[in-house]
């Protein structure tokens, strides 16, 4: 008797998972379409015809007389490659020397004992909460009166060669390799460097792969500071010359769209290939 009640409740169980997963799947997928729709719609606009509505009652998604025009016609008007050219260059030598500069401050907060540790630590993570729009004034009078590089692309590098958050989870991604590896490469007379760069590194490729996606996109988003230091048309960065396409075609929302997928496009392959590691980088540096 015991057993017939104790195996009753296990069907309710079941069908109430089964209830609640298919309401967490419907949520998800308002969700997703929530989020994707605005995308499809800037992709469905640029390829838009002369003939095709964009502001159409009911919307018109689908063109009707699709066309490549728009984005031919916006890259012969405006230097876009030059603006591709120069936000690759920014944001890949952002990508490597903040990988090399931030491992590099990580491993000492993880890995080495030294008077003072903790605190420098989170004194310097303290700065995170600190709006970087209150950076901008003394940043832009140290780069045009002591650096001298005002309207170059070395002013959009030099600024992002280290970032706090990188550095904190690039620790939390240190402090997970076990102790015993370390040690062991002292024995072996490894200097601290040989231990970072041949031990550690390939330890945490997934967490390097996410300090990359992040600081990717958010050099290759950046707007304001690239519009205080570039003021020449051929060494503007793809944000800051879709400004000047919104001022060129203010009537023409179909070149506005295919500028808005023209700088949406590579961050987008980015992710793609290397989602993987984004995922595995951020749970491990959770879990450290």
């Amino acid at each position: 008797m015991n057993r017939t009640q104790a195996k009753t409740p296990r069907p309710r169980i079941r069908t109430r998972r089964v209830f609640e997963t298919i309401f967490w799947y419907i949520v998800l997928c308002v969700i997703a379409v929530v989020t994707v729709f605005p995308f499809v719609w800037v992709i469905t606009t640029s390829l838009k015809g002369p003939q095709d509505s964009v502001a159409a009652i009911p919307l018109q998604l689908l063109p009707q007389h699709p066309t490549f025009a728009n984005y031919v016609r916006v890259w012969n008007q405006l230097p876009v490659g030059n603006f591709f050219i120069n936000s690759i260059v920014v944001a890949v030598a952002t990508v490597v020397l903040n990988l090399l500069f931030t491992s590099l401050a990580a491993y000492p907060f993880a890995k080495m004992n030294f008077r003072g540790r903790d605190a420098i630590f989170y004194l310097l993570l303290a700065t995170f909460i600190v709006p970087p729009q209150l950076t901008y004034i003394p940043s832009f009078i140290l780069a045009v009166n002591v650096f001298h590089y005002y309207d170059s692309i070395i002013a959009l590098i030099f600024p992002s060669l280290a970032t706090v958050f990188n550095i904190f989870l690039l620790r939390q991604a240190f402090k997970a390799v076990p102790n015993d590896l370390i040690d062991a490469g002292r024995i072996d007379g490894a200097s601290e460097l040989r231990i970072w760069w041949s031990i550690l590194m390939p330890l945490v490729k997934p967490s390097l792969a996410t300090v990359a996606i992040i600081t990717f996109v958010n050099q290759w988003n950046d707007f304001f500071w690239p519009s205080l230091m570039l003021h020449t048309r051929e060494r503007m960065t793809l944000q800051v010359g879709l400004v000047a396409l919104q001022g060129m075609f203010a009537s023409d929302t179909r070149g506005v769209a295919a500028g808005v997928v023209m700088t949406v496009i590579p961050i987008l392959i980015l992710f793609v290939t290397l989602q993987r590691q984004f995922v595995r980088g951020l749970t491990g540096a959770v879990k450290g």
